[in-house]
């Protein structure tokens, strides 16, 4: 077993001292500057989450694996793009069915950028790119090579993404928008000894909502340290490069670093609003891997977060150089960008261990092929009651359904109560907001329904429709139980479309689809 030591720190810079951590397999781990993985073998601990996007369960002894702040290539190529994919922290929690785990996210771009621009636009949030959250359980089976059987990555095409020699076994990819915004998140295992998977097949791609696992995110920052890199670089006005590449080295300099939450603050900067940060928070059930907590806190699993532009890798914790090794490169679709965002990255690093420090072996081996029950348990709807279903794509902070039937003056109080209504909660099975309304007997009656923030931001008056799924626009689909978001022929075969990264889309815009209708599959283009 290699053993690995981290730059001893200063107690000023308010990070924990940093000891000797063993890695699986002799894996290289980054331990430059502000780059940690399971500083002082710290692999979380145990404790149950509440998966509401907030950061009050999480505390900064469970954080496995740290990065600097603007260390990725927009710091260094094409810093007026919006959606910045900056990870900072890797978090890790678990109980007795549960892994939790949650990664702080940063957008520093307002300390330097005016209102409007890029790094600022929409909010300055993340917007619907893919995540990929990698995790190691069995050392022995096959590494996932990031790609489906006929050669593409498993979201993109076959000249960009992300492939591992670091071992991983389970991919979940999911929208960085939320759960939802994509209710066919999904995780990838390998179907062949080459480490590939594919889509639309049960045995290797197993939906979110089919395992019962769930995130959120929520804005704001949870550290109390925020280490940002300062150095960036210049070009000329027909976009030349000025500077040195070796500039990028600075990211392992910890001189090139200022702390947004310390004092003095920074001279040259405006003041950082932490409202521009967002923290992610993800539970994967147990049974999903399995695996159970007696054997987790006997092996571990291996874990690290990746950070996409749906091609290749642009951030990671923890973090591997090849995030950084195309940076002056152009992006084909646009030369003013980085060559990171369609590169080929090969993550060589280690993953970071949770619940227990791997050695690169484990006893006994875990079930290869677990036929988990989802966790939380789909629950079933009140004998008599209708149920509606909301896909929060404006990304309300809360959502509620206010009931009425049309046909009777002051009915509301029957239903969800007066204005604004029930508030809806989150359901892990279908992936969106959902609200159960007791309605005994349909014959006379017009059910409508109104969705609103509880601030003023409302849909229309809508017709309820039982089993229905509304976004902001109105009604797009109806649920089908185990099967989710379909639309249902005359024929009753349901047509269930998925986007080129395998991602079912519950009202697909324009563009080309895998489409399957009952036993058939087929590529579509949506016009």
């Amino acid at each position: 077993m290699k053993l690995f030591t981290k730059t001893a720190l200063a107690a000023a810079l308010a990070l924990p001292a940093v000891s000797v951590c063993a890695q699986e397999s002799g894996a290289l781990i980054e331990s430059r500057a502000f780059y940690s993985t399971n500083a002082n073998d710290a692999v979380g601990k145990p404790a149950s989450i509440t998966i509401d996007g907030k950061f009050n369960d999480w505390s900064e002894d469970m954080i496995v694996a740290t990065c600097g702040a603007n260390d990725m290539a927009t710091a260094f190529k094409g810093s007026h793009e919006n959606s910045v994919l900056d990870i900072y922290a890797l978090y890790a929690a678990w109980d007795d069915k549960n892994i939790y785990l949650a990664w702080q996210m940063c957008n520093t771009g307002d300390t330097w950028a005016r209102e409007g621009d890029g790094p600022l636009t929409d909010g300055g949030r993340i917007g619907n790119v893919p995540f990929i959250v990698t995790v190691s359980v069995d050392p022995s089976t096959p590494c996932m090579s990031g790609k489906v059987k006929d050669g593409r990555f498993i979201w993109g095409e076959s000249k960009s993404g992300v492939t591992y020699t670091s071992h991983v076994d389970h991919l979940f990819i999911m929208s960085g928008q939320g759960y939802s915004v994509n209710a066919g998140a999904s995780m990838f295992t390998a179907i062949d000894a080459q480490g590939n998977s594919e889509y639309d097949n049960p045995a290797c791609c197993k939906n979110f909502s089919t395992l019962g696992v769930q995130y959120a995110l929520g804005f704001g920052f949870q550290p109390s340290h925020l280490w940002r890199q300062k150095m960036y670089a210049d070009y000329d006005a027909s976009g030349k490069l000025l500077s040195d590449p070796s500039i990028v080295e600075s990211i392992y300099d910890e001189e090139c670093y200022d702390n947004l939450l310390g004092t003095p603050y920074p001279s040259g900067l405006k003041p950082h609003d932490t409202n521009f940060d967002t923290f992610y928070e993800m539970c994967i059930p147990m049974t999903a891997l399995g695996i159970d907590r007696t054997w987790l806190e006997a092996n571990g699993v291996g874990v690290r977060v990746i950070a996409t532009r749906g091609e290749s890798g642009i951030d990671c914790c923890p973090f591997d150089p090849s995030m950084v090794d195309n940076i002056f490169d152009s992006y084909a679709a646009d030369k003013s960008t980085s060559h990171e965002k369609d590169d080929i990255d090969t993550i060589s690093y280690a993953l970071a261990s949770v619940g227990k420090m791997r050695s690169g072996s484990v006893d006994p081996v875990p079930n290869p092929t677990p036929d988990p029950e989802p966790e939380p348990d789909p629950v079933p709807a009140p004998e008599g009651a209708w149920t509606a279903y909301f896909n929060n794509l404006g990304s309300w902070n809360k959502v509620y359904a206010y009931v009425w039937d049309a046909n009777e003056a002051n009915s509301d109080s029957k239903y969800n109560g007066k204005w604004p209504g029930k508030e809806m909660s989150m359901d892990a099975a279908s992936g969106y907001f959902r609200t159960d309304v007791a309605v005994d007997d349909a014959e006379g009656k017009k059910m409508m329904i109104i969705f609103n923030n509880g601030s003023g931001t409302q849909t229309g008056d809508l017709e309820f429709k039982h089993n229905g799924i509304y976004t902001a626009n109105g009604h797009t689909g109806e649920y089908v139980s185990g099967i989710g978001a379909a639309e249902v022929s005359a024929e009753d075969e349901v047509t269930v479309y998925y986007n080129l990264q395998g991602m079912r889309v519950a009202n697909p815009s324009t563009g080309i689809y895998l489409v399957r209708k009952g036993d058939s599959v087929s590529k579509i283009y949506v016009h």
